[in-house]
């Protein structure tokens, strides 16, 4: 962290910075990767469910467990691992949680039981909590000029939905031949990105004394986070009234105020409360929620529709997304240059009305019809969709956040990611079951009554899309895309004095650059 940082907290990018580094796009090309693999992982096992089954002898509920495991320790262990981010470093953060993510997938590939695959999932759970914050921050504090970061988030929004596209393709295309290859093809990337992050990525942990730790913060954050994020996932195939599922809500219900009032008194809190006072990190968090909120049902829910009712292969099933992904990766470069030019809520807000849209599309599917009619519109619109939501978030998320915080402000927008998809998915997919299970009681059964059970779990989306609306129109107006450049500098070229420290600074309270007293000597 720079001395100006330290002493006046203000965003990276505002306040002369020095020359940025020249490996930057090399770093970029790291990070995105790393994050490309845990956007895989997310979605992978989403289509090879019969042949885990199979081999493995994986009940219904243990199969939804491949998928819950990782969820529910990415989502819990998020701030923590972002914490730890800014505590110990970005790099070593980034290296030991690719070691524990690469040691997951050499575990889940060679499984031999229901036990191991469950263990190695929960294994690459725990590693995406520290990895996926750490290939955030590290973007974030490489890339200080506000354009320049605009492109590298372009980026960054289309891995993350790109990534859960070709999770379902390779998902798809690999049960065809092994299912384990999914996850032995992480291991040889992982040492490329190791490689690439001792050559690229800075390393060393922050400047100065390391600030007291907050155990009762990481262990009632955690506790909170991670019980809120079970009792979801566990809603599905346990139900709502369940004792599991209640257990796991008054768990959260009682952990996370209890966090809430222990990092307002912290001296170095897990979660400084500061940061719910940037309206971009609520916008960007909002932004995220209800976004993943769409996103994952329909990477989920969507094979139900092309696999049970219309008779795809996995192969057949993951071709059918590429639509999405070529979307997402024409649209995100243009974008990315626009955004500091118009602002990102333009973009979000269109995105939100196109993904409507294609839940407008996804209610009226038949039971039969030919791809290019019903899927490719609803593929295409979900691919543009997502990129237009996707790449807007991160940018206002993290347009305040310092070296300081980086890891903290990302693991939040991560948590937000993987607290909405869960969500949404959850209520979803048990409104989905429920309407089957009354179809069936009365005698409907077959492609039809599924159909209209999908139909029904479609539409509770329209909740989600509704707010994500909402926080375009009214979260994101009059935010910047990125940081400002302080008044009478450009961007990246602020005024120092001979100590370095800065001569004027910017009051992000609400995102909004205000003059204020000199930084002192």
């Amino acid at each position: 962290m720079t001395s100006q940082e330290q002493k006046t907290g203000v965003p990276i990018g505002t306040l002369g910075d020095p020359a940025p580094d020249k490996r930057r796009w090399l770093v970029l090309v790291v990070v995105s990767v790393g994050q490309l693999m845990i956007a895989l992982d997310t979605t992978v096992a989403s289509v090879m469910g019969p042949e885990l089954q199979r081999e493995l002898g994986l009940s219904t509920i243990g199969l939804q467990w491949v998928f819950n495991n990782y969820i529910v320790l990415f989502g819990g262990l998020l701030l923590l691992g972002g914490r730890l981010n800014d505590v110990i470093g970005r790099r070593r953060m980034f290296l030991g949680s690719l070691a524990l993510f690469t040691a997951g997938s050499l575990l889940a590939a060679m499984a031999q039981t229901d036990d191991q695959i469950l263990l190695a999932r929960a294994l690459q759970g725990l590693a995406a909590a520290g990895l996926s914050p750490a290939c955030l921050s590290i973007l974030v504090v490489s890339f200080r000029d506000p354009i320049e970061r605009a492109k590298a988030f372009g980026v960054w929004g289309a891995v993350i939905g790109v990534g859960a596209g070709l999770g379902t393709l390779l998902g798809g295309a690999i049960v065809d031949v092994n299912w384990r290859l999914a996850f032995y093809i992480n291991v040889p990337i992982a040492v490329v990105l190791t490689i690439g992050a001792f050559a690229l990525i800075k390393g060393g942990g922050p400047a100065g004394s390391r600030p007291k730790a907050d155990v009762l913060g990481g262990v009632t954050g955690t506790l909170g986070l991670g019980s809120l994020v079970f009792a979801i996932v566990s809603i599905t195939d346990h139900g709502w009234t369940s004792t599991r599922t209640v257990g796991a809500f008054v768990l959260a219900a009682v952990m996370l105020p209890m966090f809430v009032v222990i990092e307002h008194r912290a001296e170095a809190p897990l979660l400084p409360l500061r940061l719910f006072r940037l309206r971009g990190v609520v916008a960007g968090s909002l932004g995220e929620f209800f976004t993943a909120g769409l996103m994952i049902p329909c990477f989920m829910l969507l094979p139900i529709y092309m696999q049970s009712i219309l008779g795809y292969s996995p192969l057949e099933t993951g071709l059918a997304y590429l639509p999405t992904t070529l979307a997402m990766m024409i649209v995100a470069g243009p974008l990315s240059k626009a955004i500091p030019k118009i602002g990102a809520q333009i973009p979000y807000v269109i995105g939100a009305v196109l993904l409507a849209v294609m839940l407008v599309l996804l209610m009226r599917t038949p039971t039969s019809g030919s791809y290019w009619a019903v899927l490719l519109p609803i593929t295409s619109l979900l691919g543009v969709g997502l990129v237009l939501c996707l790449i807007p978030t991160p940018t206002v998320g993290t347009s305040a956040a310092t070296e300081d915080d980086a890891g903290t402000t990302s693991a939040l927008l991560n948590v937000s990611t993987q607290v909405g998809g869960a969500l949404a998915l959850a209520i979803s997919a048990s409104v989905m079951q429920r309407h089957l299970t009354g179809l069936a009681a009365d005698g409907q059964v077959g492609p039809s009554a599924l159909n209209e059970a999908l139909h029904l779990g479609i539409a509770t989306l329209f909740v989600w899309v509704f707010f994500s609306l909402l926080t375009g129109i009214i979260g994101f107006r009059g935010l910047p895309a990125a940081p400002p450049p302080p008044i009478g500098a450009a961007a990246g070229d602020g005024s120092a004095d001979s100590d370095g420290d800065a001569v004027g600074a910017v009051d992000n309270t609400d995102n909004a650059p205000q003059a204020v007293a000199p930084a002192a000597s």
